[in-house]
Protein backbone atom coordinates (compact mmCIF):
# COMPACT_ATOMS: atom_id res chain seq x y z
CA UNK A 1 0.00 0.00 0.00
CA UNK A 2 1.78 2.73 -1.17
CA UNK A 3 1.27 6.04 1.23
CA UNK A 4 1.80 9.57 1.21
CA UNK A 5 0.59 12.79 2.16
CA UNK A 6 -0.69 15.66 -0.37
CA UNK A 7 -1.50 19.26 0.26
CA UNK A 8 -5.00 20.27 1.83
CA UNK A 9 -7.82 19.24 -0.72
CA UNK A 10 -10.01 21.93 -0.94
CA UNK A 11 -11.34 20.88 -4.79
CA UNK A 12 -14.99 19.08 -4.97
CA UNK A 13 -14.43 14.99 -4.83
CA UNK A 14 -15.20 13.56 -7.99
CA UNK A 15 -14.46 10.23 -7.02
CA UNK A 16 -14.58 7.25 -10.10
CA UNK A 17 -16.69 4.15 -9.30
CA UNK A 18 -14.15 1.55 -8.22
CA UNK A 19 -12.64 4.89 -6.18
CA UNK A 20 -12.52 4.10 -1.87
CA UNK A 21 -13.37 7.44 0.30
CA UNK A 22 -12.14 7.37 3.56
CA UNK A 23 -13.14 10.37 4.98
CA UNK A 24 -11.16 10.92 8.83
CA UNK A 25 -11.94 13.04 11.98
CA UNK A 26 -10.38 12.99 15.29
CA UNK A 27 -11.56 12.72 18.56
CA UNK A 28 -10.06 14.07 22.10
CA UNK A 29 -6.11 15.12 22.44
CA UNK A 30 -3.18 13.57 20.29
CA UNK A 31 -1.06 14.00 23.53
CA UNK A 32 -3.48 13.75 26.20
CA UNK A 33 -3.20 17.62 27.01
CA UNK A 34 -5.60 19.14 29.75
CA UNK A 35 -8.32 16.78 30.53
CA UNK A 36 -8.32 14.92 27.74
CA UNK A 37 -7.12 11.86 28.91
CA UNK A 38 -7.99 9.63 25.61
CA UNK A 39 -7.18 10.06 21.67
CA UNK A 40 -8.89 8.52 18.76
CA UNK A 41 -9.28 8.82 14.94
CA UNK A 42 -12.76 7.12 12.74
CA UNK A 43 -14.74 7.72 10.08
CA UNK A 44 -16.52 6.44 7.21
CA UNK A 45 -15.62 4.21 4.23
CA UNK A 46 -17.34 4.36 0.99
CA UNK A 47 -17.08 3.29 -2.62
CA UNK A 48 -16.97 6.17 -4.96
CA UNK A 49 -20.03 4.51 -6.81
CA UNK A 50 -22.05 4.51 -3.25
CA UNK A 51 -21.02 8.24 -2.60
CA UNK A 52 -24.16 10.15 -4.15
CA UNK A 53 -26.33 7.85 -2.39
CA UNK A 54 -24.08 8.81 0.85
CA UNK A 55 -24.69 12.26 0.30
CA UNK A 56 -27.90 12.49 -0.31
CA UNK A 57 -28.84 10.35 2.82
CA UNK A 58 -26.99 13.04 4.70
CA UNK A 59 -28.60 16.15 3.31
CA UNK A 60 -31.88 14.42 4.55
CA UNK A 61 -30.19 14.27 8.06
CA UNK A 62 -29.26 17.95 7.65
CA UNK A 63 -32.84 18.64 6.73
CA UNK A 64 -34.32 17.02 9.35
CA UNK A 65 -32.90 18.08 12.26
CA UNK A 66 -31.58 21.64 10.54
CA UNK A 67 -34.14 21.73 8.67
CA UNK A 68 -32.29 23.18 6.00
CA UNK A 69 -30.30 20.10 3.67
CA UNK A 70 -27.27 22.60 3.09
CA UNK A 71 -26.77 23.65 6.65
CA UNK A 72 -23.87 21.77 7.92
CA UNK A 73 -24.11 19.36 10.83
CA UNK A 74 -21.48 18.27 14.20
CA UNK A 75 -21.98 15.97 16.68
CA UNK A 76 -20.69 18.48 19.26
CA UNK A 77 -23.13 20.97 18.17
CA UNK A 78 -26.52 20.04 17.01
CA UNK A 79 -29.72 20.22 19.81
CA UNK A 80 -29.84 16.92 21.78
CA UNK A 81 -33.07 16.16 21.63
CA UNK A 82 -34.74 12.75 20.76
CA UNK A 83 -36.11 13.77 17.50
CA UNK A 84 -32.83 14.27 16.28
CA UNK A 85 -31.25 11.43 17.68
CA UNK A 86 -33.79 9.02 16.23
CA UNK A 87 -33.25 10.40 12.86
CA UNK A 88 -29.39 9.94 13.61
CA UNK A 89 -30.06 6.15 14.73
CA UNK A 90 -32.12 5.69 11.62
CA UNK A 91 -29.25 7.08 9.53
CA UNK A 92 -26.44 4.32 10.81
CA UNK A 93 -28.74 1.51 10.12
CA UNK A 94 -27.44 1.79 6.32
CA UNK A 95 -25.09 -0.76 5.60
CA UNK A 96 -23.84 1.23 2.14
CA UNK A 97 -21.03 2.26 4.34
CA UNK A 98 -18.00 1.13 6.22
CA UNK A 99 -17.52 2.68 9.73
CA UNK A 100 -14.33 2.01 11.13
CA UNK A 101 -12.87 3.76 14.53
CA UNK A 102 -9.13 3.28 16.79
CA UNK A 103 -8.80 4.83 20.45
CA UNK A 104 -6.52 4.82 23.28
CA UNK A 105 -5.53 6.70 26.66
CA UNK A 106 -3.12 8.03 28.34
CA UNK A 107 -2.81 4.88 30.14
CA UNK A 108 -1.25 3.32 27.18
CA UNK A 109 2.41 1.36 26.89
CA UNK A 110 4.30 2.89 24.49
CA UNK A 111 7.52 1.82 23.26
CA UNK A 112 9.88 5.08 23.96
CA UNK A 113 9.68 7.55 21.59
CA UNK A 114 5.88 6.62 19.93
CA UNK A 115 3.43 9.53 19.89
CA UNK A 116 0.35 7.89 20.45
CA UNK A 117 -0.96 9.09 17.47
CA UNK A 118 1.49 7.06 15.60
CA UNK A 119 -0.69 3.58 16.79
CA UNK A 120 -3.94 4.80 16.22
CA UNK A 121 -3.33 5.64 12.79
CA UNK A 122 -1.48 2.81 12.11
CA UNK A 123 -4.48 0.65 13.52
CA UNK A 124 -6.97 3.21 11.56
CA UNK A 125 -4.54 2.56 8.33
CA UNK A 126 -4.80 -1.67 9.18
CA UNK A 127 -8.81 -1.18 8.98
CA UNK A 128 -8.28 0.41 6.15
CA UNK A 129 -6.52 -2.17 4.11
CA UNK A 130 -8.92 -4.92 5.76
CA UNK A 131 -12.04 -2.91 3.82
CA UNK A 132 -9.58 -2.26 0.86
CA UNK A 133 -9.16 -6.09 0.65
CA UNK A 134 -13.30 -6.50 0.76
CA UNK A 135 -13.73 -4.15 -1.87
CA UNK A 136 -11.24 -4.08 -4.66
CA UNK A 137 -10.61 -0.51 -5.93
CA UNK A 138 -8.38 1.08 -8.04
CA UNK A 139 -7.20 3.98 -5.23
CA UNK A 140 -7.41 4.59 -1.75
CA UNK A 141 -8.40 8.07 -0.45
CA UNK A 142 -7.92 8.95 2.84
CA UNK A 143 -9.48 12.67 3.11
CA UNK A 144 -8.51 13.59 6.86
CA UNK A 145 -10.22 16.96 8.51
CA UNK A 146 -7.89 19.52 8.77
CA UNK A 147 -7.66 20.87 12.60
CA UNK A 148 -4.61 23.43 12.94
CA UNK A 149 -3.09 22.42 16.14
CA UNK A 150 -3.19 18.71 15.09
CA UNK A 151 -1.85 18.78 11.62
CA UNK A 152 2.07 19.07 11.72
CA UNK A 153 1.48 16.15 14.24
CA UNK A 154 -0.61 14.23 11.85
CA UNK A 155 1.87 14.71 9.25
CA UNK A 156 4.86 13.35 10.92
CA UNK A 157 2.60 10.37 12.10
CA UNK A 158 1.62 9.82 8.37
CA UNK A 159 5.52 9.76 7.40
CA UNK A 160 6.13 7.20 10.52
CA UNK A 161 3.53 4.90 9.10
CA UNK A 162 4.88 1.49 7.50
CA UNK A 163 3.48 0.76 4.14
CA UNK A 164 0.90 -2.50 4.44
CA UNK A 165 1.92 -4.77 1.70
CA UNK A 166 -0.19 -7.00 -0.22
CA UNK A 167 -3.45 -6.04 0.69
CA UNK A 168 -4.58 -3.14 -1.10
CA UNK A 169 -3.87 -3.77 -4.75
CA UNK A 170 -3.75 -0.02 -5.56
CA UNK A 171 -2.12 3.10 -4.35
CA UNK A 172 -3.32 5.59 -1.64
CA UNK A 173 -3.63 8.98 -1.61
CA UNK A 174 -3.57 11.02 2.12
CA UNK A 175 -5.38 14.59 1.95
CA UNK A 176 -6.24 16.98 4.24
CA UNK A 177 -9.45 18.61 3.95
CA UNK A 178 -10.69 21.69 5.80
CA UNK A 179 -13.55 21.72 7.91
CA UNK A 180 -14.97 24.92 6.25
CA UNK A 181 -15.31 22.19 2.97
CA UNK A 182 -18.98 21.01 4.54
CA UNK A 183 -18.49 17.51 2.81
CA UNK A 184 -20.91 15.43 3.65
CA UNK A 185 -18.50 12.44 3.97
CA UNK A 186 -16.61 14.30 6.71
CA UNK A 187 -19.67 15.23 9.40
CA UNK A 188 -20.47 11.11 8.92
CA UNK A 189 -16.90 10.33 9.79
CA UNK A 190 -17.37 13.41 12.81
CA UNK A 191 -20.65 11.66 14.71
CA UNK A 192 -18.53 8.21 14.23
CA UNK A 193 -15.53 9.32 15.97
CA UNK A 194 -17.86 10.84 18.37
CA UNK A 195 -19.48 7.56 18.90
CA UNK A 196 -15.64 6.27 19.73
CA UNK A 197 -14.94 8.78 21.94
CA UNK A 198 -18.46 8.54 24.42
CA UNK A 199 -17.19 4.76 24.33
CA UNK A 200 -14.08 5.30 25.38
CA UNK A 201 -14.80 7.97 27.82
CA UNK A 202 -17.67 5.68 29.00
CA UNK A 203 -15.29 2.69 30.00
CA UNK A 204 -12.30 5.79 31.40
CA UNK A 205 -15.88 6.49 34.02
CA UNK A 206 -15.41 2.95 34.65
CA UNK A 207 -19.24 2.56 33.16
CA UNK A 208 -19.93 -0.97 31.63
CA UNK A 209 -21.97 -1.83 28.12
CA UNK A 210 -22.26 0.37 24.88
CA UNK A 211 -22.69 3.81 25.12
CA UNK A 212 -25.84 4.54 23.38
CA UNK A 213 -24.74 6.41 20.20
CA UNK A 214 -21.72 4.11 19.93
CA UNK A 215 -24.46 0.93 19.71
CA UNK A 216 -26.05 3.25 17.32
CA UNK A 217 -23.27 3.19 15.21
CA UNK A 218 -21.23 0.04 15.60
CA UNK A 219 -23.23 -2.40 17.13
CA UNK A 220 -26.45 -3.06 15.11
CA UNK A 221 -24.92 -4.17 11.87
CA UNK A 222 -22.16 -6.98 10.63
CA UNK A 223 -18.81 -6.78 12.11
CA UNK A 224 -17.34 -6.96 9.04
CA UNK A 225 -18.65 -3.40 8.29
CA UNK A 226 -17.72 -2.01 12.10
CA UNK A 227 -14.22 -2.06 12.82
CA UNK A 228 -13.35 -0.67 16.55
CA UNK A 229 -10.54 -0.85 18.53
CA UNK A 230 -9.32 0.34 21.73
CA UNK A 231 -5.40 -0.12 21.94
CA UNK A 232 -3.82 -0.40 25.15
CA UNK A 233 -0.49 -1.76 24.35
CA UNK A 234 2.53 -1.37 21.73
CA UNK A 235 5.65 -3.50 21.46
CA UNK A 236 8.37 -3.54 18.85
CA UNK A 237 10.18 -7.11 18.91
CA UNK A 238 13.80 -7.42 17.78
CA UNK A 239 13.08 -7.49 14.25
CA UNK A 240 11.50 -4.16 14.46
CA UNK A 241 7.80 -5.82 13.83
CA UNK A 242 5.35 -3.76 15.62
CA UNK A 243 2.17 -5.91 17.94
CA UNK A 244 -0.74 -3.50 19.24
CA UNK A 245 -3.20 -4.90 21.78
CA UNK A 246 -6.95 -4.00 23.00
CA UNK A 247 -10.59 -4.61 23.25
CA UNK A 248 -11.46 -4.70 19.82
CA UNK A 249 -15.07 -5.69 18.24
CA UNK A 250 -14.12 -7.86 15.76
CA UNK A 251 -10.29 -9.49 15.02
Amino acid sequence: MESRLKPTFDEELKPGADDLLVFVDDTGHETFAGNQGFYGLGGCVVLGAGYAHLKESWRAVRKAINDDPDLPLHASEFERKAENFAVLSEFFLDPSFVRIAATTTKAISLPPGMDPCVPVMGQLQKEIAFVAAALPCKIVWIIVESSQPADAIVRACFSQLTPINGISPGPVENSLMPKSSNEPGLEVADFIVSAASSQVQRRLRGQKGQAPDFNDVFCRLPALGCRYREISHVAIDENGLVSVNGVALAP
